[in-house]
């Protein structure tokens, strides 16, 4: 299950990042998309063992990120390394595979991305 994070545990992880990679959706409550997206992660969640952590965010509650990122449209996707830095953002609803792609682009010792099924 994805953890959720309020507005304030968002920026505060993105400011003292964790030893640990994390993937970060942003979703709206009303947004049919937005739950199929979370449907798929947490499918690819339980498919692998992932060494990361899965958080999600509405948008809804947390007025001030969308101009903070730039998000103009929901679901929107972004995942970190260890180190705290963006590693890839996806806009619009994706594939299991593009989410799982993701997943393992801040999981190298999980496989290679490039030779996943990319989705796209």
């Amino acid at each position: 299950m994805m953890q959720p994070l309020e507005e304030l545990a968002v920026l505060k992880h993105l400011q003292e990042p964790s030893a640990r990679a994390f993937l970060l959706l942003f979703y709206t409550s009303q947004c049919s998309l937005c739950k199929i997206a979370q449907a798929r992660i947490e499918r690819v969640m339980q498919k692998n063992t992932f060494e990361m952590d899965f958080f999600k965010c509405n948008l809804d509650e947390a007025p001030t990120l969308p101009e903070h990122f730039g998000i103009r449209s929901v679901p929107v996707c972004m995942v970190y390394n260890q180190k705290g830095e963006q590693k890839r953002v996806e806009y619009g609803l994706k594939s299991e595979g593009v989410y799982e792609s993701m997943a393992l682009s801040v999981n190298p010792k999980k496989g290679d991305p490039k030779l996943r099924l990319l989705g796209f």
